[in-house]
């Protein structure tokens, strides 16, 4: 009798990222490898990251931000790929706080994201945090 692997649940693991990553502030090479494949690639508004600019960015962020909350808009998922529309709200340790919305195709393969192509847009906040979506 020949056993099937079920594909993994590739919403669930963008949720888990971002819940792990983004929200919990977890940037420990172990967390990251969990959701983040060694190939990685991100376009963001116009920069591109691979996965040791992808970690320095997480790095970056958490040497201002206390705390972020994603709140999904929209998901929708296809074989491989994930779609978002979601909102993040920032809260810096300097008490400003931030809002920016993200649209982001995010394509995984073996349980891992390997690529995101992203949009941010500051909806709120200082002007200086307009880069929070790419800063390294």
């Amino acid at each position: 009798m020949s056993t099937t692997i079920p594909a993994p649940d590739n919403l669930a693991i963008v949720r888990g990222m971002f819940s792990q990553l983004i929200e919990a502030g977890r940037v420990d090479d172990d967390s990251v490898a969990r959701y983040i494949a060694p190939d990685y690639r991100q376009r963001v508004d116009g920069h591109e990251l691979d996965l040791a600019g992808f970690k320095r960015h997480l790095r970056a962020q958490r040497e201002v931000v206390e705390k972020m909350e994603v709140y999904f808009l929209a998901v929708a998922q296809d074989h491989d790929c994930v779609l978002t529309h979601h909102r993040v709200r920032v809260t810096k340790k300097d008490g400003k706080t931030a809002l920016f919305q993200v649209q982001a195709h995010i394509t995984l393969r073996g349980g891992r994201i390997t690529a995101c192509d992203e949009l941010t847009r500051q909806l709120a906040g200082p002007a200086a945090d307009r880069d929070l979506g790419s800063r390294q």
